[in-house]
């Protein structure tokens, strides 16, 4: 199965970058519809904890040597937020959408985003995440973040380029979930933006491209 995607913040296969708050909004207010429906925690059973496979990230030696410090800090960092959207997307639904219901907000339930990302970033995975639980979707139960690699650098912005995959989101009984949210076995190929901030990486923006393998 071959997935063509053109503005991911990250790696996985489902999100368009250029997002707007009222997106989320309208996500939001989907979500407390569907909670009205009469879904139930139910028709959720937990998914087993994902494991990433072991990565591995060195120095591109196209750069200069005295950035391999800093090269291992901007990886370390896209590391950490890929996992964080994983561990995510492994939370059952049924707790997030009854807080939407009561008025929490997408910094209310995925609160670490903020720690990893900054907007358009920020909101696009915000919204992919409210999406994945509005449709009781579980996450994907293994991933591999491949051999991550710093294409560019400055003093506060960097490139990194990946090529990931994943087993894909599922419904409650186990089949795949809408290829827009993962569904089903496949990779990425792309490269992620991140910015300085305040001392931190951060992943701003992204493209990725569907592949059939790594």
């Amino acid at each position: 199965m071959t997935r063509t995607r053109t503005a991911d913040a990250g790696s996985r296969r489902r999100r368009n970058q250029r997002v707007s708050v009222a997106a989320i909004l309208v996500a939001a207010a989907l979500a407390m519809a569907a909670c009205s429906s009469g879904s139930g925690s139910d028709l959720q059973t937990p998914p087993t904890k994902p494991k990433p496979l072991t990565t591995s990230s060195t120095a591109n030696p196209n750069l200069p040597a005295s950035t391999a410090s800093t090269q291992q800090k901007v990886l370390t960092a896209w590391l950490a937020a890929e996992e964080q959207i994983y561990a995510y997307a492994d939370e059952p639904p049924a707790p997030l959408r009854a807080d939407l219901v009561a008025g929490q907000t997408t910094t209310d339930l995925f609160p670490k985003l903020g720690d990893y990302y900054v907007d358009p970033a920020l909101q696009s995975e915000g919204t992919f995440l409210l999406e994945l639980k509005m449709q009781w979707l579980n996450g994907p139960t293994s991933y591999n973040f491949g051999k991550p690699s710093v294409t560019a650098l400055s003093a506060t912005s960097a490139t990194v380029a990946f090529c990931t995959t994943d087993s894909g989101t599922t419904t409650a009984a186990g089949l795949p979930g809408p290829l827009t949210l993962d569904g089903g076995a496949g990779g990425s190929r792309g490269t992620s933006t991140l910015e300085l901030v305040s001392g931190s990486w951060m992943i701003a923006s992204g493209q990725s491209t569907g592949v059939t393998k790594c």
